[in-house]
């Protein structure tokens, strides 16, 4: 397993970026390991591991993972999808179990995020698996920086 949130891991980056055959985005390639890991059973059957996978980012877009031949949806996605869904119970972070609303509550309660700070550590420590846990493939704590700058806003 690689490291995930290191800045030299560049794994799926020399891939072809191809649009989303539903809102047209460029999409973000992610290693079929992601998708083998996050599809539900139907879904799987469908899955050509030859293919190269994109990562679809756009919000309101129902597509989470596509091809040039297949298409994945959030609802054959074993979790939630941070980029698709606004809940306070969306993941973050997938690795380490924390959602919007622990990460919105830990800024209220202390003026910053001291989850933050753990994910970093546990990161350093090399514990993540963002490749395997995480639907856009990729390290989260892009992500946790959003939320947590946004809860400071509030």
């Amino acid at each position: 397993m690689s490291d995930c949130c290191s800045t030299n891991n560049k794994s799926s980056t020399n891939q072809q970026n191809l649009s989303c055959p539903t809102c047209h985005e460029k999409g973000k390639s992610v290693d079929t390991i992601t998708l083998k890991s996050l599809l539900k059973p139907d879904a799987m059957k469908r899955l050509d591991s030859s293919h190269n996978y994109q990562f679809c980012r756009t919000a309101d877009c129902p597509v989470v993972y596509f091809c040039k031949s297949v298409s994945f949806r959030q609802d054959e996605i074993v979790v939630l999808v941070f980029q698709k869904e606004n809940l306070p119970s969306t993941p973050v972070c997938y690795c380490f179990g924390f959602d919007r609303k622990a990460l919105v509550n830990d800024v209220n309660q202390n003026g910053k995020s001291s989850i933050q700070e753990k994910i970093k550590q546990y990161v350093k420590d090399k514990k993540c698996a963002c490749e395997i846990r995480n639907p856009q493939g990729s390290c989260c704590l892009g992500n946790i920086s959003q939320v947590v700058n946004q809860s400071k806003v509030l």
